[in-house]
């Protein structure tokens, strides 16, 4: 919301008298005051008309303005209005200037620290060393013989399967393994399980006790 958006006015009342207000909505407090809304001094003085507008400035200022305009004789209120203008003009010219003069300076100090930054930043061109001649004798060139390396041994990994898996646990048990503790420790499932149990029947490792129930032959 913009703060400068307040204005002091002068309006003449029906019997001629000056009032002054200060409104952020000039149009809706003319209103107000010709329907008997506005002021209690302009309440049975109308209808009013508009006189004198003062130019956009922020509340704290027109309450000054208005201030000044009311403590002085009718005769003089149009034209404190518009002295008052001039002065805050005037004010704002000044502070103009001085913020101004403030940025020519400022402007002058980045110039200067961009020369500054600038011849730091250029690299320095090196002297070339004066070239000194060493006369060397020639070298003999001695050809290393090639050394045969002999590759480590790779141990044959044994391959464990399914079923290898499945005696291992059953061999360990004397009393006989079910099918859910063979899936629970194995992680296989049932028919894994079957099928495998069956290769360990036909190769006489392992034989039934019962209905999923297996021990070793």
């Amino acid at each position: 919301m913009d703060k400068r958006q307040w204005v002091v006015y002068l309006i003449q009342c029906s019997n001629e008298s000056l009032y002054c207000g200060i409104t952020n909505n000039l149009k809706n407090r003319l209103i107000a005051h010709n329907s008997g809304r506005g002021a209690k001094y302009t309440r049975f003085r109308r209808p009013v008309e508009l006189v004198g507008v003062g130019s956009a400035m922020t509340k704290s200022d027109a309450l000054k303005l208005e201030y000044r305009v009311k403590h002085v004789p009718a005769s003089r209120k149009f034209h404190e209005l518009i002295k008052g203008e001039d002065k805050m003009a005037k004010d704002l010219n000044k502070t103009l200037k001085a913020i101004n003069k403030n940025l020519k300076a400022l402007a002058k100090k980045v110039d200067k620290i961009i020369v500054a930054v600038g011849k730091l930043e250029q690299p320095k061109v090196a002297k070339k060393p004066t070239a000194i001649v060493v006369m060397r004798k020639p070298v003999k060139k001695v050809v290393a013989k090639k050394v045969a390396v002999k590759k480590p041994a790779v141990k044959k990994q044994v391959e464990i399967t399914a079923a290898d898996t499945i005696f291992g646990f059953i061999k360990r048990s004397k009393k006989g393994v079910d099918v859910s503790t063979l899936m629970e420790k194995t992680g296989f499932n049932r028919r894994k399980i079957y099928d495998n149990a069956k290769i360990l029947k036909r190769q006489g490792k392992i034989k039934s006790m019962g209905k999923g129930v297996y021990v070793k032959e």
